[in-house]
């Protein structure tokens, strides 16, 4: 894959788009499940974010769904989410949790993965009081 030719423009979006929501990079990286080296990366531009993990990188630093992509094939601005819905938390699922990470990259809606991951901690939660 050919590397766009504003993955510069667009790493420095990302970097100051997380340091206006004042997050660091180890936030970033939790939330998205990443380590620091990649968020740096991609915020230097040495990388492109992988179309799968773009909508990760928009909820954590909350921005619409789709402006990464779009910001990488057309150069234009990154774009910040506008409705609650949209934004929600960064960091909703433990990442580390092989399971809620599954269900946070499912392709449902935001409430739908939260209800899931909701379920699965109850669950767990159930299995330990026992």
């Amino acid at each position: 894959m050919k590397r766009p030719e504003n993955t510069t423009e667009v790493g420095r979006q990302l970097a100051t788009r997380r340091e206006s929501l004042d997050l660091t990079q180890q936030m970033v990286a939790t939330g998205i499940g990443i380590t620091v080296t990649s968020v740096s990366a991609a915020e230097n531009g040495r990388t492109v974010i992988m179309r799968g993990r773009r909508p990760l990188w928009e909820r954590a630093l909350r921005l619409k769904a789709g402006t990464i992509s779009r910001a990488y094939a057309t150069g234009t601005e990154l774009e910040p989410a506008d409705s609650p819905g949209e934004q929600g938390p960064p960091g909703y699922a433990d990442m580390s949790d092989p399971y809620e990470r599954v269900i946070w990259e499912m392709n449902l809606p935001e409430e739908q993965r939260r209800d899931i991951i909701d379920m699965i901690r109850l669950g767990k939660r159930a299995r330990h009081s026992a």
